[in-house]
């Protein structure tokens, strides 16, 4: 989750230097390396959700093989 709001504080920080006219360098880095924090964030978030997920069905599974 970290890297979801460090990615959106460098988008924050492109936008803003966009808005006070410094050159191109300065916004699009931050830009682009946020925009990629970002995503790597929500895939993280989405597999640690979906081995949760996965992780329960497993247990149900297990206790129901040694209860037969």
């Amino acid at each position: 989750m970290i890297m979801v709001f460090a990615g959106i504080l460098l988008a924050a920080v492109s936008l803003f230097s966009l808005v006070e006219g410094d050159s191109m360098l300065s916004w699009v880095i931050p830009l682009a390396v946020g925009a990629l924090l970002c995503v790597a964030g929500f895939v993280l978030l989405i597999m640690e959700l979906l081995e949760t997920w996965l992780s329960k069905g497993q247990k149900a599974l297990v206790d129901g093989l040694q209860a037969g």
